[in-house]
């Protein structure tokens, strides 16, 4: 087993540090993404709505024509 000792990175306090600040954007992205959740939702419940309608509009528009849609 004393290759897994080999293998092992030395701790260094400018990685403990990267690593560290890393985590913390990581965090704030998230946190981000979590706020902006409610947004997103109603931002595609709108665009599926308006495919919706379009949908509606384009086989209203046919039975009128006489084709399929």
């Amino acid at each position: 087993m004393k290759w897994k000792r080999l293998l092992r990175w030395p701790s260094t306090p400018d990685g403990q540090e990267a690593a560290e600040s890393a985590l913390r954007r990581a965090e704030a992205a998230r946190k981000e993404a979590e706020e902006r959740q409610p947004a997103v939702s109603e931002a595609a419940g709108a665009l599926r709505r308006a495919r919706q309608e379009n949908h509606f509009a384009a086989r209203f528009r046919a039975s009128i024509e006489g084709r399929s849609a």
